[in-house]
């Protein structure tokens, strides 16, 4: 919709503070914002938690399904020269197993269901999702949040997914268009972050540590750059109830637990 046009019926905003649990009975203060209300369906609603992750839903009841998505705001435009490439390379790792689950029973656990999974990284940020029944919703939650929060980021991975990603980049330099796009960004933005490649190259990834991979993992993927979203036949508040669910116990516990 352009500027120019108005919505066919007026948005309604009302901002609602909960404060004691929700319904899953976990303690915290989130806020909740419904930015717009359309009697036809769509109503789109934002929680923030006590953490500064953010859930933004919006719910169409015509719908059968749901997409559901983990957006962290960091992309390649945030490495730094001997990082470059270290979002795209834990954008493949963080498919590779948890502490809960093996990368076999993340991928079967959402294909079982007849959902699908995949993840992008991009030059300002990377998005995990998974589109299923909405019966299967609370399933792609607890995938989707288990494989972002708590990835283990295993060494043999490491490894494979080097391999896997040296490959990307020499097909990707048999691509015309992409090298042309690529050429483009170089010339307009030159040694900056946003003139690199979001792949890396085989001079950054090659040499990419572990322990390298782990410190970005854990300075970039806080609660407060990350942003839940989900969109179809869904309620808002079970929405929020499962992601703080999901999420106990890991690195972006909503409610971490007070010091003794």
């Amino acid at each position: 919709m352009s500027r120019a046009q108005r919505a066919p019926f007026p948005a309604r905003r009302r901002e609602v503070a909960a404060t004691g649990t929700t319904r899953t009975g976990v303690a915290g203060r989130a806020v909740t914002r419904t930015i717009s209300e359309d009697p036809l369906g769509g109503t789109a609603r934002r929680t923030v938690l006590p953490n500064g992750l953010r859930v933004l839903t919006e719910a169409i009841p015509a719908m059968r399904s749901v997409s559901f998505g983990i957006w962290v705001s960091v992309g390649s435009r945030d490495e730094t020269g001997p990082d470059s490439g270290a979002a795209h390379f834990l954008e493949h790792l963080l498919f590779k197993g948890t502490r809960k689950r093996s990368a076999l029973e993340i991928s079967s656990a959402i294909e079982a269901v007849g959902g699908e999974t995949n993840a992008f990284t991009t030059k300002e940020y990377t998005c995990y999702y998974a589109r299923v029944l909405d019966e299967d919703l609370p399933l792609a939650i607890d995938v989707m949040c288990d494989l972002v929060a708590d990835s283990v980021l295993d060494a043999a991975d490491v490894e494979t997914e080097r391999g896997v990603i040296l490959e990307e980049i020499a097909m990707h330099d048999d691509e015309p268009g992409d090298e042309v796009h690529d050429l483009f960004a170089r010339a307009v933005y030159g040694d900056h972050p946003l003139g690199r490649l979001i792949s890396g190259t085989e001079e950054t990834v090659t040499p990419m540590t572990r322990p390298q991979i782990q410190d970005f993992y854990r300075r970039h993927y806080t609660a407060p750059q990350i942003v839940i979203a989900a969109a179809g036949n869904l309620d808002h508040t079970a929405v929020v109830d499962l992601v703080r669910q999901a999420l106990r116990g890991t690195p972006l516990d909503t409610d971490p637990a007070a010091p003794a």
